[in-house]
């Protein structure tokens, strides 16, 4: 018995089906049949004529079965000379598409196909003809083209394109905010009401095989453009990760566990924007574990407070805790999701300052109130650094948090100090300014949605007017308490100057939260903040305020 495998199944299977048909239809097909070696014709007796009927029959078989090898070798030599010329067109491809048209027209094919991206060369880009698409000799698949599937992500954000197997991925996902600010306090300088844009941003992420995710990021807040993030994750075991790059550093709850999307208030509490690690360039290992219990994270990062120059070659640590210890309890019970635990930020520092101004609602930078910005005119000052006043020295900050959730319910708050260092020199002693402060916040959402951490809201009837669609959303109430206390370190060393700032701020937040859809969100605010001090809210004219109110609505978009 013989058996023949056959690279083309379908082939295999229609010429199997051929030999099943002429051994059973036996001689009502021989006019059809092809040509057959010669027989004996002559009669015999009854048992010769069945006998040469059956060596007929083999006959058959044995030519139809050398026709079968036949076909195949012809059909394996076809193969190889389809796949060649495809690998020749793929490697010409290239070559045009890096060379370019005359026009800057596409680099399509005729099909609507897109050439590989695969090096490669042909004669009229003046390549070598033979080359198969890649330089590359050992370790390259040479693949010609990889087909991809689109999809939007919608339980993790993004449009997303990745390979069949998921190993190498490009996503893209967007946030935008417009804020009507109307300060209560007419005659402000620089501050003043008006529209503004405090943050936009593109997001690039994905992976480069599974384990080897990235992203980079871009923003623009209020009147200028940078970098947001740029940075690798190596996660070959949740439990352990390790990020490189520019990224935010595990430094307070508020900044590095909530995103600015998800916040209860239009933007965080007054130590977490005035002290938080913002996002800097460094290496952390993270990771989660006990089935998500424990959430981690510590790393070395550049001092400076989110720049790119790092001004020497000092490094702070940071690290960040969270418990979780009944995460995995049933549904129902009360403390399910109970979060708790710190964070610290310690290092030896000597650079320009940031934040040169403690505002009441804006992120550390180095600019102070001279500067002619949008970021100026958006955000009350209430301590103004003096402009020969330098970060220089120890720096020890820390933070405990717990956050509750349950059901529509939120309810978060931190106890945060340590010591600032200060000099007026860039060398020589310093000065040691303690800092205090706390925060604590609660939300609701109304319309029956719940959550387990702070999220993007999917209302149960998304806004729509349209008839049978009709829905108003979510809505969630707010409320928040924070303040933040410096010592009069900053006074008495002429860090500061007690005629026009303080070193104590008192801030109310109580908001309105409504969610058109996952991605439209509206906030409604009453900010209303409180000086140990009066403070300059005109710095042409000298005039000052010891309370501010800010009536405040943000339009976000993120999707």
């Amino acid at each position: 018995m013989c058996t023949y495998v056959f690279k083309r199944p379908g082939l295999a299977v229609l010429l199997g089906f051929g030999v099943v048909l002429g051994g059973s239809r036996g001689m009502a097909q021989e006019a059809a049949a092809p040509p057959l070696p010669a027989v004996d014709p002559t009669p015999g007796p009854e048992d010769v004529s069945t006998a040469e009927r059956l060596r007929r029959m083999e006959a058959i078989n044995q030519h139809l079965i050398q026709k079968l090898e036949e076909l195949s070798r012809k059909n394996d030599e076809l193969s190889g000379k389809v796949d060649e010329m495809a690998r020749g067109a793929a490697g010409s491809t290239s070559a045009g598409e890096a060379e370019g048209g005359k026009d800057g027209g596409g680099t399509g094919t005729d099909d609507g196909s897109f050439p590989s991206a695969a090096g490669g060369g042909s004669k009229a880009s003046g390549g070598d003809p033979t080359d198969t698409g890649t330089a590359q000799e050992v370790g390259s698949p040479a693949v010609a083209t990889m087909p991809l599937r689109s999809y939007y992500d919608f339980a993790h954000d993004g449009f997303k394109w990745t390979t069949h197997d998921d190993e190498f991925t490009f996503g893209i996902r967007g946030m935008t905010q417009v804020d009507a600010r109307i300060y209560q306090q007419p005659n402000q300088n620089p501050v003043s009401s008006g529209l503004y844009n405090p943050r936009s941003r593109i997001y690039f992420f994905g992976n480069f095989t599974r384990p080897i995710q990235y992203e980079f990021s871009f923003q623009n807040t209020f009147d200028s453009v940078g970098l947001l993030d740029a940075y690798l994750n190596f996660n070959y075991d949740s439990r352990f990760q390790v990020r490189v790059g520019r990224y935010k550093t595990p430094f307070s709850y508020e900044w590095y566990r909530i995103h600015v999307w998800h916040l209860l208030a239009p933007e965080r509490s007054l130590f977490a924007n005035n002290y938080e690690g913002n996002r800097r360039f460094g290496l952390m290992g993270t990771g989660d574990l006990f089935e998500r219990r424990i959430e981690y994270a510590v790393g070395t990062f550049n001092t400076q407070r989110n720049s790119f120059k790092p001004y020497d070659n000092r490094q702070d640590v940071m690290a960040f805790m969270n418990f979780k210890p009944f995460y995995n309890r049933e549904e129902g019970f009360l403390l399910r999701d109970l979060q708790f635990g710190g964070s610290v930020d310690a290092g030896r520092e000597n650079q320009p300052l940031s934040p040169a101004a403690l505002r009441l609602s804006a992120p550390p930078a180095t600019s102070g109130i001279t500067g002619d910005t949008a970021a100026n005119s958006a955000n009350v000052p209430w301590m103004v650094f003096n402009d020969n006043v330098r970060e220089r020295g120890r720096r020890a900050l820390w933070e405990l948090h717990a956050a509750y959730y349950l059901g529509g319910l939120t309810l978060m708050g931190a106890w945060q100090g340590g010591r600032e260092s200060y000099s007026t020199k860039t060398s020589g002693p310093f000065t040691t300014v303690p800092i205090s402060g706390w925060f604590a916040q609660a939300g609701y959402i109304l319309t029956g949605e719940t959550i387990r951490d702070r999220t993007l809201i999917q209302p149960l009837h998304p806004f729509d007017l349209r008839k049978g669609k009709f829905g108003l959303g979510a809505f969630e109430v707010t409320g928040r308490y924070s303040t933040l206390a410096l010592g009069e370190q900053v006074f008495t060393a002429g860090l500061v100057d007690r005629n026009n700032w303080t070193n104590h701020t008192q801030m109310t937040d109580l908001g309105f939260n409504w969610y058109m859809n996952k991605f439209v969100k509206v906030y409604f605010d009453w900010e209303h903040a409180m000086f140990a001090q009066p403070v300059l809210y005109n710095v042409q004219q000298g005039l000052r305020q010891s309370t501010s109110d800010l009536f405040w609505m943000r339009f976000q978009v993120y999707f």
